[in-house]
């Protein structure tokens, strides 16, 4: 009997995924846990295992293609076994199979069928690691004209960033002006990330939105951080940052003021228990939204510490999708480029979003003088379905208070 190879269902949000590569070819010898292939789901880049031991049968869906989840992608047959094309193409139809499994499940989900024939014609493919496919992809480079340096002339991460660098060199300038023809350009396929981005920012687009802006004081945050950086770097080697000291007011913020910890759904408001904080992470292919889980009960250095381990970890793509799901309020720090002001679109199915802009020193009347005092401009983005102005004024008020007594966080 053949098992199929389906993509799987790694998060309840999940409806489909990309393929990215086949690590096997067909008629290759794998063995169970060795990696077949790498999928790309709107969060995260997952490598499938083997769920047992054979060859690598009939490929269904080829590199580039997405899936809905519970698409049969390839089979694994027995030496000796074979299958028949016929039944290899009357199990593979493009339909969104509810399989019922965790966030922690991962390709363990697999289907049986009566063998048939299967065609041992091995087709030439080429191996390419999954970074470097993500470079080729988003400079449209010819992968055919790229050498690989890596195993079995597998192109790497080195080659393709050689490649990118010929193309860069500039052209010699031209003897005479031409005349002028169409323009060039490129076109570049989304990734599933960047598709599922695009998807979610469009729903969330027709949420009725409303914005408030307040600027805080600083000067407080700043001595508070002053004082807890050398205590909390000399006992456990993280530095303490302002975002991790603003993850803290808000969250306190949502303790006073429950009705903004909340979600919208078809069935009604749903007041969430739990107080946690995503935290808006730019990565090569998009964004993400890794979360500090309960943040009202963790320490400063417990938030330092795990906002430091989610975002690199988040950047190399190795966060699992409970890592990235389940935040009921999104920060997004839009100060570390200097911004001063940000206007987000709130993450669904959350009632709020906070832009931070940059700390800095801004001319401001203390005693009847104008002087320079260090503030930031926040802005909190309201889901109006769930929140009207007045309630969402004194949340923002209340996290301002925050910022500007720190003390009170104690």
């Amino acid at each position: 009997m053949a098992t199929a190879i389906i993509m799987p269902r790694l998060g309840l949000t999940m409806v489909e995924g990309q393929i990215i590569e086949w690590i096997k070819n067909e008629g290759d010898r794998v063995e169970k846990g060795e990696i077949l292939l790498v999928i790309e789901t709107e969060k995260v880049t997952y490598e499938i295992e083997a769920p047992e031991s054979g060859l690598l049968g009939k490929i269904l869906v080829p590199a580039g293609e997405t899936r809905s989840i519970g698409v049969t992608l390839a089979y694994i047959v027995q030496p000796g076994e074979t299958l028949t094309q016929t039944a290899a193409e009357t199990t593979s139809p493009r339909l969104d199979i509810q399989v019922q499994s965790t966030p922690d499940e991962t390709a363990g989900v697999t289907t049986r069928f009566e063998s048939g024939g299967l065609s041992q014609e091995i087709k030439g493919r080429i191996k390419i690691s999954p970074v470097a496919k993500k470079i080729v992809k988003g400079h449209g480079l010819d992968i055919t004209r790229i050498k690989g340096t890596g195993p079995q002339g597998r192109i790497v991460k080195k080659d393709v960033l050689q490649a990118v660098k010929e193309i860069q060199k500039p052209a010699a300038a031209p003897a005479a002006q031409t005349e002028a023809g169409p323009l060039r350009s490129r076109l570049i396929k989304p990734g599933g990330m960047r598709r599922t981005i695009a998807r979610r920012m469009s729903e969330s687009f027709q949420t009725p939105h409303f914005w408030m802006s307040k600027q805080a004081n600083a000067v407080r945050l700043n001595e508070a951080r002053a004082r807890m950086l050398p205590v909390i770097e000399r006992e456990t080697g993280l530095r303490l940052t302002y975002t991790d000291l603003i993850i803290k007011c808000v969250a306190i913020a949502l303790e006073n003021f429950p009705d903004v910890n909340s979600y919208w759904t078809t069935d009604g408001i749903e007041i969430l228990d739990e107080i946690n904080v995503g935290l808006a992470t730019s990565v090569k292919d998009g964004l993400i939204v890794p979360v500090i889980r309960q943040a009202n009960l963790k320490s400063m250095a417990e938030i330092a510490r795990i906002r430091l381990d989610l975002v690199t970890r988040g950047r190399d793509g190795k966060l699992g999708l409970d890592e990235l799901t389940g935040s009921t309020i999104t920060i997004t720090n839009l100060g570390m480029a200097g911004i001063e002001y940000g206007y987000p679109i709130i993450n669904p199915p959350e009632a709020s979003i906070i832009a931070l802009g940059a700390i800095k020193e801004r001319p401001c009347v203390v005693d009847n003088q104008v002087l320079p005092v260090l503030s930031l401009n926040i802005t909190l983005g309201i889901d109006h379905r769930i929140l009207d102005g007045f309630i969402a004024a004194q949340f923002l008020n209340r996290v301002v208070e925050l910022i500007e007594e720190p003390l009170l966080l104690l």
